[in-house]
């Protein structure tokens, strides 16, 4: 009987098994296969969607981080930052410069305000792993007005402090404090900021740009030169400065200590030395590293540089474009050029005999012509003498009717107003084949030429434009 009873309880046990495998089949096979959301992206009127995948074969170590970082990027690009007709962007929209930094303000905008975004669900398989986010639009919007209301508080603060300095004593303060005010709200550009400011209605943006533009109005610059002179390719030896100063109707100047000053060639192309900032007494000191257009009037301009002003701040690309286009107090300066004068003398035989015509001294003229250099009949009058010596030989027969030359140059720079050997080089055993030892020591000539293209002319370029003596 208890053996009937053990048969019948084994056998309950079998059924109910049987009947649940179907079920169990049926949840596997559920698991296995893609969920919806992969087979056709969601559409949610409450929520902004993000959906991200990393492939496993590719990034088998931080797939699943690059999934992530992709749904965020996807769920941000869901969102819609419009440009308010009173923003700092709209205002600007004839820019070209920030005009480019809409798309990039835009992105960083979002970034900036999404958080609290939640992991719907997530799938994978052997190749690759699926995540999907979500973010509620109330939660987003409420979280946006917050963030915006704490960073208009920040920067009413800094301009209010701004406002209170004494500019006699703390002008680079007061600027600091305004450019600092403006950082404040720079993930907000596209947004028209209004609010209540010393009794008025501003759009705070706007009205932090009309200060800074007016507090640079009470700063002038002068530079202690009006004209400099320099060679093309060469430095100016002698630094130079400008002051930055404010004016008091009963005192005078003040210097302004501690200003970011910049230089920038206004008509020409020149190498300068590092940026500097004004001394106590509002002077700065500059320096031109190297004169690189051939123009015989070119200009400087010294200006304020507002961009940096504040150290160790981030400026996006989009405040830097503001604060460039302010009208900043700046001083100029002509810069007249003269050419590197040169005199050439190219000694070249072929054969035992003169060239009837040279063949490395109109070539090698016209490069240092392109380059800036002029070309004078007395040595007297010129900065750096070239000498040239350069001849071929006979190498007699090479094969059946083809005969071979051998082209050797030696090449010598003085400085002539010092006097002074400053570089030399030389070319051996060029080779070059013709039917004739003349024709042959012309083609050595050619190949010679090519040799000194490729291993004398930029090192003589570099002594003659470059270097100082």
């Amino acid at each position: 009987m208890k053996q009937i009873i053990k048969i019948s309880i084994l056998f309950s046990i079998l059924i109910l098994i049987m009947a649940f495998l179907p079920a169990c089949k049926g949840l596997l096979s559920q698991k296995k296969s893609k969920p919806a959301w992969l087979e056709q992206r969601p559409v949610n009127s409450a929520h902004y969607i993000g959906v991200g995948y990393g492939n496993k074969l590719g990034n088998p170590n931080d797939y699943q981080q690059l999934a992530k970082k992709n749904a965020l990027n996807d769920l941000v690009g869901e969102i819609k930052v419009n440009v308010s007709t009173n923003s700092i962007l709209s205002t600007f929209e004839n820019n070209s410069n920030i005009n480019q930094q809409y798309l990039t303000n835009t992105k960083i905008t979002a970034d900036a305000l999404v958080e609290d975004f939640q992991v719907a669900d997530s799938w994978e398989d052997k190749n690759g792993f699926w995540i999907y986010y979500k973010l509620s639009k109330l939660d987003y919007e409420r979280n946006r007005r917050r963030k915006i209301q704490n960073a208009i508080d920040r920067s009413v603060d800094l301009l209010d402090r701004s406002n209170r300095v004494d500019l006699k004593d703390k002008y680079i303060l007061a600027l600091q404090f305004k450019v600092k005010a403006l950082l404040e709200l720079q993930n907000y550009y596209n947004e028209d900021l209004e609010t209540f400011y010393r009794g008025r209605q501003v759009y705070l943006v706007n009205e932090i740009v009309n200060q800074l533009q007016d507090l640079l109005t009470k700063v002038s610059v002068h530079s202690d030169v009006s004209q400099l002179k320099g060679k093309v390719g060469k430095a100016i030896p002698e630094p130079f400065n400008a002051m930055a100063y404010t004016k008091d109707s009963a005192s005078g100047r003040f210097g302004i200590g501690g200003m970011a000053m910049s230089m920038n060639a206004e008509q020409g192309k020149m190498n300068f030395g590092a940026c500097t900032e004004t001394d106590q007494n509002g002077y700065a000191s500059f320096s031109v590293a190297r004169i690189l257009a051939k123009d015989p009037v070119q200009v400087l301009r010294i200006s304020l540089d507002v961009a940096n002003l504040v150290k160790g701040d981030s400026l996006n690309i989009a405040s830097r474009n503001i604060l460039h286009s302010l009208t900043v107090p700046s001083a100029t300066i002509r810069v007249l050029v003269d050419p590197i004068k040169v005199f050439l003398q190219s000694n070249e035989n072929n054969i035992g005999k003169d060239l009837s015509y040279n063949v490395l001294e109109p070539a090698i003229k016209k490069r240092l012509v392109d380059e800036g250099c002029n070309f004078v009949k007395k040595e007297s009058d010129a900065d750096y003498k070239i000498l040239i010596n350069s001849e071929t030989k006979d190498l007699g027969v090479m094969w059946g009717k083809m005969l071979q030359s051998s082209f050797d140059m030696n090449i010598s720079v003085r400085d002539v107003k010092n006097d002074v050997e400053i570089y030399k080089d030389a070319l051996q055993a060029i080779r070059g084949y013709q039917d004739s030892p003349e024709k042959a020591g012309l083609d050595a000539y050619n190949n010679g030429l090519e040799q000194f293209w490729r291993k004398i002319y930029l090192n003589l370029i570099d002594e003659l434009l470059v270097k100082d003596h």
